[in-house]
Order: structure tokens, then sequence, then C-alpha cells
């Protein structure tokens, strides 16, 4: 059976506005009890892989608070891991790259024991199986292949995405998708590696640039002729969280049941890490239609089309609409949120109506007080 090792990729990742400002995308809450990066660990895990690599660009603190000690995702505590890798010694942003980290880690990334190198970024949600496409992988005999997306909203998603142009199952060119055309072949920038191969790659890319990426370096190889790029295909559901109001569509689009079985896989369960908060509390005069409640949260008044994370208080008499609450918020008495995507620990207190509107959300940033 082949060894393979997962990558969690953190670099290169797309900022969200405020929402990223503290924390790296992959620690971003989402509906309510999950990180984006809790998608792509689980993942690995129900693929059967025990041994994750997390590579951090920044705000390290808050992967560490929200992964711990790596159990949740890890199946045989024995022999897996879960290691951090992170850059200290970086001369300037444009040098914190992935491949960067992974050679300030030299020792342990080059000391691994297995076959096969699966990457993943946090920014792409989706439940996905690698064990088929690692299968695909070692069958080609080719050492590098990409999963990519047919997608039919190219022109108002995935924008700015990598788009690839393919014939049998080999990539043949790379482009930007700059919304041009409605169709396209998105990479999902999720990456099989021949271990020895990406180790040989990571240190070539020295002679290269050393402003590259993983991204680059897959782009680079196909293009350049140095090795032939495997081209597999996925056709389940793909949540793009690339910018402030993709975070926004997406949150509202899996309320529906519909949406939401696409991404929430009975036989594919999404591991989170888990909060000692009892079950949530409801009064008695409290409405709660179509939204995500999380533990600790104490509901007395309304809530409607929205996702509240943990040890929210919606008080009585409060409206909560069409909202994304973090962890902590607290909503006070005959207060009407709408349209609003509320950071941690925000109190909602004098000002009684908060409302952005459906296209445009507003954003109240951590710990204020309104």
């Amino acid at each position: 059976m082949a060894k393979v090792v997962g990558i969690c990729d953190l670099h290169d990742a797309p900022h969200l506005g405020k929402l990223t400002e503290k924390r790296p995308i992959g620690t971003v809450s989402f509906l309510g009890r999950y990180g984006l990066m809790d998608f792509a660990l689980s993942n690995f895990s129900n693929s059967g892989i025990d041994r994750v690599s997390i590579l951090v660009d920044r705000h390290l603190h808050s992967v560490i608070s929200h992964v711990r000690d790596g159990s949740i995702w890890v199946n045989n505590t024995k022999t897996g891991t879960q290691r951090i890798f992170y850059n200290e010694n970086v001369p300037g942003h444009k040098f914190n790259t992935d491949i960067n980290n992974l050679l300030s880690n030299r020792l342990h990334f080059e000391g691994l024991d297995c076959d096969y190198v699966v990457v993943a970024n946090s920014f792409f949600l989706m439940s996905m199986d690698f064990r088929k496409y690692v299968d695909m992988h070692i069958e080609s005999g080719r050492k590098i292949s990409l999963i990519y997306k047919r997608v039919k909203n190219a022109k108002e998603e995935f924008l700015n995405c990598d788009i690839v142009k393919t014939e049998n199952h080999v990539v043949k060119d790379f482009a930007v998708n700059m919304g041009t055309a409605k169709e396209a072949q998105v990479s999902l920038e999720v990456f099989i590696f021949d271990y020895k191969t990406l180790v040989e790659l990571i240190n070539k890319t020295r002679e290269i640039s050393t402003l590259f990426n993983i991204r680059d370096l897959v782009n680079y190889c196909a293009t350049n002729g140095l090795y032939e790029v495997n081209a597999f295909s996925f056709d389940g559901y793909v949540a793009p969280i690339l910018t402030f109001d993709n975070f926004v569509k997406y949150s509202r689009e899996l309320l529906s049941y519909d949406v939401r079985k696409q991404l929430f896989k009975e036989e594919w369960p999404i591991y989170t890490t888990t909060h000692n908060t009892p079950p949530a509390l409801y009064g008695e005069k409290a409405i709660v239609e179509n939204s995500f409640v999380s533990n600790g949260s104490r509901i007395k008044g309304t809530v409607i089309n929205s996702i509240l994370s943990r040890d929210v208080i919606v008080e009585e008499g409060a409206v909560v609409k069409n909202c994304i609450l973090f962890s902590g918020t607290k909503v006070g008495k005959g207060s009407h949120l709408e349209y609003v995507v509320a950071d941690k620990n925000v109190k909602i207190r004098e000002i009684r109506d908060v409302a952005g509107d459906e296209d445009h959300f507003m954003y109240i940033s951590f710990g204020a007080n309104i």
C-alpha cells in the first residue's frame, strides 16, 4: 500500500477583507462551528491520510488555537501526526511562500517516509476522496497531477484562479481566469506529487525563482516541459471562498438542505475542534427559522435565515435576520439586525437598527460595541 502524506497549504490564499485581517483564511469561522481549513483536513482524514503538515504563512497563534493537538483529524494517534510548519526567518512578505516554508523546515520535510504527497488549500470547500486520485496518479506513471473542475459560471466566479487546457488528461496550458468565458476548467489547486520528485523540484526552485510557490512550480513544469502533469476532473460540489462576498454568498446558500447535502455527506463527516459548551437554549418566546444555531447560544428573540456561532445571545424582542454572527456576539433587547456579519464578541446595545443590504453586507469588527 502506498504511503501518502498530506499538506494543508495556507499560503497563497485570498484575503476576505476584515475577516482575514487578524487571522488566516483557514481559521475563518464558517456555518457557525467550522473553520474553513476543516474541510481540507477532514478530506485527508476521511481518505486515510493520517500524516498531515499545515503550512502557515501568518497568524500562527490562530492556527494553533484552532487545531490544538490535531487529534480531531488523526484516525490513529499512534502512527498519525499533524505538524505545523512556519517560516520564522522571512526576509519580506513576497518571500513568505509555501516552498520557502518547506525549505525552512527541510529537516522534517525531507525526512518523511512516504511515496506520495497530496497538497490541498483551505479556500475551495468540497468533500473529496483523495484515494481515487492517488490511485489514478500512480496508474498514470507520471510524477505530478492536479485536480480541476469544469464550471459554467467562470464569468462571475473563480476569478483570478488558474484555468487549464487539457489534452488526453494532460495539462497543456495554464491561464488566469479573467471572466471572459462562461465555461472553464478551473484548477482546484489540489496537487499530487511523487514525494522524491517534489523534494527535487523544491530544491530546484532556488535556481529558477526564490518567489515561486507550489502553484507556480506546477505551472512551470507543465508549460516548460519538465514533467507532464495529469489533469483529473472533480464533479462534486465546490464552494470557492475567494472574497468576502463569496463568504456571505456560500454561507447563505448552504442554509438550503438540497445544497448542503452536496457538501455534507453522511459517509464523509467534516470534523472540527470541539468545545465543552452546553446545547443551545431557547426561551419561551423564541422564534427560529431556517438557521444554524451553535452550542452555547441563548435565543430569546427571533432568528431567521441566519448563522450563529457558539455563545451568541439574542435577547427578548431582538430580531436577527439574514445575518452571520461569530462567537460571543450579543444582541440586546429590541435590537434589529439584518444583512450583517458580526465578528467575535460584538455587543449590540445602544443602536437598535443595524443593517446592510442584500448585496452589501455590513461587517462589524471584532469586539465592537454598537
